[in-house]
């Protein structure tokens, strides 16, 4: 009999994006591998706390609101590819608070917590691992 191992499914997901009459304009794709994705959203998020931070203090900073509106795209890199993240800013005509209103609860609701779901499954089977381990030489057993 053979040992199987089976892939893990990446994160796929669509965002579709309509104009004011309902009719389709774009579907952004998300298609992440969450063993990759991980630090780097965090990372991502991170920054954008900071940024966010920074233009609380100093609301009318050229300086803030452009590290703010970088940080937005750095996450938005992450989640849907440099492409698709393009494509958003042309869809949304460069109008950063009408698509933070409407991207970021996708972000939040719908992609965060899966992210957040698989790196806590991965690394309760890491922690599994290294406890059947415990008494041999390391995780493989030399």
């Amino acid at each position: 009999m053979a040992y199987t191992i089976t892939r893990k499914n990446r994160l796929k997901e669509e965002l579709q994006l309509c104009h004011a009459d309902g009719t389709l304009a774009l579907t952004a794709t998300v298609d992440i591998n969450v063993d990759e994705i991980g630090q780097r959203v965090s990372k991502a998020y991170e920054t954008l706390g900071m940024a966010q931070n920074e233009l609380e203090k100093a609301p009318t900073s050229a300086e803030a609101m452009t590290a703010y509106g970088d940080a937005v795209i750095a996450v938005f890199n992450v989640i849907f590819g440099e492409e698709d993240t393009q494509n958003i800013l042309l869809f949304y005509e460069g109008n950063y608070s009408e698509m933070l209103l409407d991207i970021f609860p996708f972000i939040n609701d719908e992609i965060m917590p899966k992210i957040r779901e698989a790196s806590a499954a991965r690394k309760n089977q890491l922690l599994d691992l290294a406890n059947k381990s415990k008494g041999k030489r390391g995780i493989f057993g030399k």
